[in-house]
């Protein structure tokens, strides 16, 4: 291990990876905002279950208002399960198809991790995967769980960047990944990425419980209200709590953004301030060369063929694509720019960038200046990154025959493998003679018709001379300027819409500070520069075509037509593409425009309909005129097909319908990147063949040779769509008013919505507050004196013989209270409340026997009466409390009932004490009839000769 194991740097200062005081601040911001979407997220779900709980007990205790209790109830309980299904996820780190390493499969890779985890100051990893990435990183599973148990991280390794990665700058991302798994505030990603599982399943999952609300809102008006109003507080409940995460996803990115800073420190501290930023240097191109890698393999499935080894062609890509960028730097770490290492720097920043807000990585330069503000220089170790590796070919093979699903293929030797590779790669356009005139860019998008191609009215007679001068090295120069201008002007225009913000708070361009009004004019400037060498380069290409057919109308023989044929085709299957890619795009524009708000309106549908119908026409009408299209033979053998309208499958996509329209926007990528495709290659074959055809011309030319007669010409349809920059299909660039509400785009939209949501949320939370809260007390005061009730907070004046009604809210603590209008206390006491949703009865003192009668109405049987004594406090069920009943009602049945209580507060104390329960209540209301009731009452005297105890009667009347 100590020959394997690259030296790091000496010196390093302990204060080094010590986290900043930025760092410290971002992980409290984190943790603040997460606790603020935490708190809601429960209070919300806990009032609603409580709400739940306390209504539906209410109605299941016989409460009167149970058909409200029962409804609410249920609500709240839909909306309670709609918050808390979100807390049941497991999700699990990482990717199906990761191979998993074991130490004693590797035991210098392991001993190598160990070694750099424990100097990192770092847990070992739990697990260790490979994968087919170009990437480097931790992962880990996570449940709810894991807001209090730590998850046990797992490191993945992508076997792309190890085959591009020195054994030095593999020990620099490995450091880095390991100081991630040294910082304690992976526990508040953690914590974040659980909060935004939540957030997701409650803002965008549709499931049961959305199905549900649908098909409730379509139901019998009397019911769909209930399904309409669910939906608006569902809706209520994602907007509250979507807006309110977004100020998580801030927070947390911000603090990511601090975590990469200081897990660069950490891999500076180990190797020193170069490797990490060479490495970072070679992912881009290792991410292009491992696309182009993938997309030949799909190539070679396609045609029945396995690869071997797919890290041994993505090394082969990355070779033939620095040949043909004819940059030696490609790939590879370039030469330092000056004498001084430290002030050497690799990234160069921009003069604006996206804004770093919603960006949980920061720009590349800046890691760069953070990792040599202090820079700290380090031994290299130039071996490559497998050498930690054992088996190395059984795991290339391993992964390799992983992104072929286990298909049944053709066995393809890597050395043929690596041949039909260069075949793809040495084409005559890629050639460095040509100065990457072809690279990247559309020959005949600018010309409406063919033949501008090829017009030149400046061509030298000498075609000689004319020939010697095409492709000089300054169009190498032009074609870079050229596209340095498009990025310049691209950044002004970022500005401008506000979608990039300046490097640094100030905007710099070309040396000079200028303001945000002088924009316009910078755009206007550059796109001038931009079109006058756009011009220059158009003129060369001309040149190039005229030079070649005048070389062809010299030999003649056909050439001149064959010529002429291979231009128009170009000329049709770019412009073909071009109008196919650009309907492609809008019916993306659309879709996503309609699909923005999560619903999709009759006249959103009816949109969506017209443009997924313009992309079938367009479609269409290439497929009509395939027919129309007669390639040449040797072009024909080039693609490797019979005839163009053979190589095209038949057209059976029917349009777009209201009916079909989920199916077939499932499939319609399918066919026009199918076509695409097919347009794409005939592009490709016909430049090769053209640049081959002059090619061939140029150099009878200059043998004086004379070429065999030319093959019989290509030939087009007349008519074809011209699409030339400039005029492509309109976007919409911005969302109306009511779906930027909908989705909170831009800051007042959000403002609104937050409003909104708030309010409605408010609105029910008070709502439910007030259902069945307030619990009503039928207050009968059967004393010979007036009395005041007091119910908690409520009170009422109750005369004697008389009745109330009070509705309090009753806490544990809350009293019953009856005084007199003197202020002398009859008695206090807490009641005992079995639900609050009951209609409870106080009997003042117990002063008066309670009876329970029937009011029968027509062919309505009679009751006999029910007497329940002289109780103080009760629950009792009846249609009328202390009140008579109506002399008549309406029923459709013929008959009905009403129950009634009453009490016999001021009938003959005899009547009473015979109707009082047992001798006890007897005793009470001698007491208490005797020590209230005044004076001059009707039955004063007559209480006052019971002030002995009296037996009470043997049975109950």
């Amino acid at each position: 291990m100590e020959d394997l194991y690259p030296a790091g740097p000496s010196d390093v200062p302990a204060t080094l990876t010590r986290p900043s005081s930025v760092y410290k601040r971002q992980a409290w911001l984190a943790v603040g905002s997460l606790a603020l979407f935490v708190v809601l997220y429960f209070a919300l779900a806990g009032w609603f279950g409580w709400t739940a709980w306390r209504l539906i007990s209410s109605g299941l205790a016989g409460s009167e208002d149970a058909i409200v209790h029962f409804l609410v109830g249920g609500c709240s309980a839909f909306l309670c399960v709609f918050m808390l299904k979100a807390l049941f996820f497991v999700e699990r780190g990482g990717a199906s198809n990761h191979v998993e390493l074991r130490p004693e499969e590797q035991p210098q890779l392991f001993a190598f991790l160990y070694r750099l985890a424990d100097e990192a100051g770092a847990p070992r990893p739990h697990r260790v995967y490979l994968s087919a990435r170009v990437n480097a990183a931790v992962f880990y599973d996570l449940s709810i769980l894991n807001l209090l148990f730590p998850s046990r991280k797992n490191l993945e390794i992508g076997l792309p960047l190890v085959n591009i990665l020195t054994l030095s700058e593999f020990k620099a991302v490995l450091a880095h990944e390991f100081g991630h798994f040294a910082q304690r505030s992976m526990a508040i990603g953690s914590w974040v990425y659980i909060a935004q599982q939540i957030a997701s399943h409650i803002i965008a999952k549709r499931d049961a419980l959305d199905k549900l609300l649908r098909v409730l809102s379509k139901f019998d008006l009397r019911v769909a209200w209930i399904g309409w109003l669910l939906s608006l507080i569902v809706w209520s409940i994602r907007s509250l709590l979507d807006t309110v995460f977004r100020l998580v996803v801030l927070a947390q990115r911000a603090l990511s953004r601090q975590m990469e800073f200081q897990a660069d420190l950490v891999a500076v501290s180990l190797t020193g301030s170069d490797e990490l930023v060479h490495a970072l240097h070679k992912l881009q191109a290792a991410d292009e060369a491992w696309d182009r890698t993938l997309a030949f393999a799909n190539s070679e499935y396609q045609q029945g063929r396995s690869v071997a080894d797919l890290f041994s062609i993505q090394t082969q890509v990355l070779e033939r694509v620095t040949q043909i960028l004819n940059d030696p730097c490609y790939g590879k770490v370039p030469p330092r720019s000056c004498p001084s290492p430290e002030q050497h720097r690799v990234f160069v920043s921009g003069f604006a960038q996206p804004p770093q807000m919603w960006s949980t990585h920061p720009a590349n330069s800046d890691r760069e200046e953070n990792a040599k503000r202090l820079y700290l220089p380090a031994p290299h170790d130039a071996r490559s990154a497998w050498v930690l590796f054992d088996e190395q070919a059984a795991l290339r093979q391993r992964l390799t025959s992983d992104f072929f699903h286990g298909a049944q293929l053709e066995p393809v030797a890597l050395e043929q493998s690596l041949r039909n590779l260069a075949d793809r790669y040495d084409m005559l356009q890629y050639a460095p003679d040509y100065q990457g005139a072809y690279l990247g860019r559309s020959l005949t998008r600018h010309a409406e018709h063919a033949v501008e191609l090829h017009q030149d009215a400046s061509l030298a007679t000498d075609l000689h001379a004319a020939l010697q001068a095409l492709y000089p090295p300054s169009l190498s120069q032009q074609l870079n300027q050229l596209r340095a201008l498009e990025e310049e002007r691209g950044m002004l225009q970022a500005l401008r819409d506000k979608v990039y913000k300046a490097s640094g708070g100030t905007i710099v361009f070309r040396g000079s500070s200028v303001s945000r009004r002088d924009l316009p004019h910078l755009i206007e400037q550059v796109s001038g520069e931009a079109e006058a060498l756009r011009q220059e380069i158009l003129g060369h290409d001309r040149r190039c075509r005229a030079t070649h057919l005048a070389i062809a109308e010299q030999f003649g023989n056909g050439w001149p037509a064959y010529l002429i044929g291979l231009i128009e085709v170009l000329h049709y299957a770019e412009h073909s593409l071009a109008d196919l890619r650009d309907a492609q795009g809008l019916l993306a524009n659309v879709t996503s425009v309609v699909l923005a708000d999560g619903k999709v309106s009759s006249r959103e549908l009816k949109r969506l309909l017209q443009t997924a119908n313009e992309l079938h026409r367009v479609m269409s009408a290439i497929h009509q005129d395939k027919q129309l299209v007669l390639l040449d033979q040797p072009l024909l053998a080039r693609l490797g097909i019979e005839s163009w309208a053979a190589s095209l499958e038949d057209f059976t996509l029917p349009q777009a319908t209201t009916d079909n329209v989920n199916e077939w926007m499932q499939v319609v990528d399918g066919w026009g990147n199918s076509l695409a495709g097919q347009l794409s290659g005939l592009c490709s074959a016909t430049l090769e063949q053209l640049l081959h055809s002059e090619a061939q011309l140029a150099r009878h030319l200059r043998q004086h040779s004379q070429p065999e007669a030319a093959s019989a010409p290509t030939s087009i349809p007349q008519h074809y769509p011209v699409l030339l920059p400039g005029k492509e299909r309109k976007r919409q660039l911005k969302l109306d008013w009511w779906d930027r509400f909908q989705i909170a785009d831009g800051a007042l939209a959000t403002g609104m919505r937050l409003l909104v949501a708030g309010l409605i949320v408010g609105a029910v939370l008070g709502f439910g507050s007030l259902t069945g809260v307030d619990t009503r007390v039928a207050v009968y005061n059967g004393l010979g004196t007036t009395v005041l009730v007091q119910i908690g907070n409520q009170s009422s004046v109750v005369a004697p013989y008389s009745s109330a009604s009070i509705s309090a809210e009753f806490a544990s603590n809350t009293e019953v209270s009856a005084r007199t209008v003197t202020g002398d206390l009859i008695e206090t006491f807490k009641p005992n409340l079995s639900n609050p949703g009951l209609h409870y009865v106080y009997n003042v003192a117990g002063a008066s026997p309670l009876v329970v009668w029937t009011a029968s109405y027509g062919n309505a049987a009679e009751e006999e009466p029910r007497f329940l004594g002289a109780p103080r406090w009760l629950d009792a069920r009846a249609d009328f409390f202390f009140t008579d009943p109506p002399d008549s009602i309406s029923t459709k049945s013929g008959g009905a009932k009403r129950h009634i209580l009453s009490g016999m507060g001021d009938s003959a104390p005899e009547e009473v004490l015979k109707l009082a329960g047992n001798a006890a209540q007897a005793q009470q209301i001698i007491q208490a009839h005797v020590r209230w009731d005044e004076p001059n009452t009707a039955n004063a005297e007559l209480w006052k000769t019971h002030t002995q105890a009296l037996e009470a009667p043997d049975q109950t009347p």
